[in-house]
């Protein structure tokens, strides 16, 4: 009679160890953050490392038959977590490899917390075994080396704070709601947060616009992550933001993320959530205000300058999306008639939108 082969309660890879029965992650004896959905995925790829898992068995073993969610984006929102948390790259991935319109493969080494390796097969020989084990110890010496180092470089990635001369470059949000209010919207407003701040410094619109034109690129391209890393190496700048919104069954996820222009390198990464549309302002804010502080902005300031966005600009989404349409138009060097329209739009949708006249106003006596 076969003997039944257990799944450990604590599977190890690279500095990470996960324990299943508890439900946390640690990274080098420290629990990181994740949440419940993209740690249920981990633990499926944990379970078939080297297996290609299909789009389709994750979902039934993470989303009910009976869930009503957008398939589709909740797991591309839980790989993306996942992958933030383990400082993975789908680019150049370490763990987790996508496999375009098939599923993902964990392709680390995955060993039990008694340092058996992981894998798929059962029965095996004491003299595979034997040879497992030299590899296992092998592999886990290379893995250790290499954990150290990426550790070290992770600590100083992370300890890497921004100075007065460093520039940024803010992209656009890549936003999967299919609500196009969110459209250049959450850029414009993290903008505003980010310009209260003394400490970091935005190129400017007129600065982004040039440097387009230089790579031939029309003015109302949007900011891919590509695209802001170029006008961000371009620029001589050292960091460049993007962001994410995403709508994961009623709640909106919102991820703000920075880069290094020259080499890509994570620097910081914040995220809030926000429970229904009318609250997502006020999670833009809490990651603009976290986002200061990693970046090393002292914590007075961020207190001092912080001037809630429904505050700085208006609480109402359609009309900051009409402001940030007009002040696109601007900078891209439209006629003022086609700006000018755009904030007289905000002003109809909030007669109390104090920027939206100035802007207004700016545009018609100059």
């Amino acid at each position: 009679m076969a003997t039944e082969v257990r799944s450990p309660a604590i599977l190890r890879f690279g500095v990470f160890e996960v324990d299943m029965r508890a439900g946390e992650v640690r990274k080098q004896g420290v629990r990181i953050k994740l949440q419940e959905q993209p740690f249920h995925v981990l633990t499926v790829l944990l379970q078939r490392p080297g297996e290609v898992v299909t789009r389709e068995e994750l979902r039934s073993q993470n989303w009910p038959a009976d869930t009503f969610v957008d398939f589709d984006n909740s797991l591309n929102t839980a790989i993306n977590k996942l992958r933030e948390a383990l400082g993975d790259s789908a680019d150049n991935p370490r763990f987790i490899e996508t496999l375009p319109r098939r599923g993902y493969r964990f392709i680390a080494p995955v060993t039990g917390v008694d340092g058996t390796a992981r894998g798929s097969a059962s029965g095996v020989s004491a003299a595979a075994r034997t040879r497992s084990r030299k590899i296992v110890v092998t592999v886990a010496v290379v893995v250790l080396a290499a954990g150290i180092a990426g550790g070290l470089g992770w600590r100083a990635r992370q300890a890497r704070h921004l100075t007065e001369k460093d520039t940024i470059v803010l992209g656009d949000f890549a936003n999967s709601t299919g609500d196009a209010v969110f459209d250049g919207t959450l850029r414009e407003g993290l903008s505003v947060q980010l310009q209260q701040s003394p400490f970091l410094s935005l190129v400017s619109g007129e600065g982004i616009q040039q440097t387009l034109q230089m790579m031939g690129q029309p003015g109302n391209v949007r900011l891919t992550p590509q695209i802001a890393r170029e006008i961000c190496q371009r620029t001589n700048s050292t960091t460049a933001l993007d962001g994410s919104i995403a709508l994961i069954g009623t709640r909106y996820d919102l991820i703000v993320k920075a880069v290094n222009c020259a080499n890509g390198d994570l620097l910081a990464s914040t995220e809030a959530q926000a429970n229904d549309k009318s609250h997502v302002l006020d999670a833009l804010n809490t990651t603009a205000s976290e986002m200061r502080k990693r970046l090393g902005e002292s914590l007075s300031t961020v207190q001092k300058y912080n001037t809630p966005l429904e505050q700085a600009t208006t609480p109402s989404l359609e009309a900051l999306q009409a402001f940030s349409l007009g002040v696109k138009a601007t900078f891209a060097g439209d006629d003022d008639v086609a700006a000018v329209a755009f904030f007289q739009r905000a002003i109809q949708l909030d007669p109390n939108f104090a920027a939206a006249y100035d802007a207004m106003v700016t545009r018609i006596s100059g």
